[in-house]
């Protein structure tokens, strides 16, 4: 890691004391595998959801396995081009762009990734075409849901963002969500998944409806300095996983009713997506 970058990265249960005694007999490789988790939501909730998973691959691997997030979607997106991380579990677009480098895609959630308006449960705001002059957040505009929401929006309304609404970024999803319940701003983009997540007491103070468009849900890849070996174990993992106990606690508590494998067509729907992500990080570039 680059010294002096400005990103959070938190990491769970170094778990060398977990790993089972019998692979440190077998001298099997005992360095850590790190998984980079998208920042969807708070870190705490973030990396307690994703326990489970972690258990499950520490187990069927053989060696440490341990959590990381960063401290932005624009961090998490750097990360990926430093290579930080040895697992991904990344955003459809931002899976794209980790796979052009290299990285191998493995499985993805069976949801589709449809983006959701959320508004307050007493508001009067339940069409898109409403939410011109209104304030709405969105936890960073790189977003899988942000960028598809903010597409839908200008194509079927030909609403832009920053000319017609004004679209604030903030430092979660759930920050979000909770902003809208507390009557901070008219509306935030979010998504079902995440909906699931939030405590129910926020989710029963605010009322969303759904986009027309969506696109797969959250891709997870492998880098290839793994090795061939070990990225089809995780392969393998990742197919046994819906069927564990932890597996059920997993997709139950994050509402992501399983995995699939990564298709082409995946690739090819969440594309367009990550060339103007692609786009937009050149632009700023060239500003600079």
């Amino acid at each position: 890691m680059i010294p002096g970058l400005v990103r959070f990265i938190a990491v769970v249960f170094v778990a060398l004391l977990a790993m089972p005694a019998t692979a440190m007999a077998e001298g099997k490789p005992s360095l850590p595998i790190r998984v980079g988790l998208l920042p969807t939501i708070a870190t705490h909730s973030l990396l307690k959801l994703y326990d489970p998973l972690r258990q499950h691959l520490q187990q069927a691997l053989g060696r440490p396995v341990e959590l990381y997030t960063s401290g932005s979607f624009h961090a998490y997106l750097d990360d990926i081009a430093a290579d930080e991380f040895d697992v991904l579990v990344a955003a459809p677009h931002f899976g794209v762009i980790a796979a052009d480098r290299g990285y191998v895609p493995l499985s993805r959630y069976k949801l589709e990734l449809t983006p959701l308006i959320v508004v307050p449960k007493e508001s009067a705001l339940r069409e898109a075409r409403q939410l011109r002059g209104k304030r709405v957040l969105t936890a960073d505009r790189l977003t899988a849901i942000s960028v598809v929401a903010e597409t839908w929006l200008f194509v079927d309304y030909g609403l832009r963002a920053g000319v017609d609404y004004d679209l604030v970024e903030v430092s979660s999803h759930s920050t979000a969500i909770r902003a809208v319940a507390i009557g901070d701003a008219d509306a935030a983009i979010s998504s079902g998944s995440v909906m699931r997540q939030i405590p129910e007491d926020l989710r029963e103070r605010v009322a969303f409806f759904s986009s027309r468009l969506s696109m797969p849900h959250q891709f997870i890849l492998a880098h290839p300095r793994l090795g061939a070996e070990t990225v089809q174990a995780i392969r393998t993992a990742l197919g046994e996983f819906e069927n564990t106990d932890r597996g059920r606690t997993f997709f139950t508590a994050g509402g992501f009713k399983g995995l699939v494998p990564v298709s082409a067509a995946d690739m090819e729907q969440a594309r367009p997506y990550a060339n103007m992500v692609k786009k937009a990080g050149s632009n700023s570039r060239s500003s600079n």
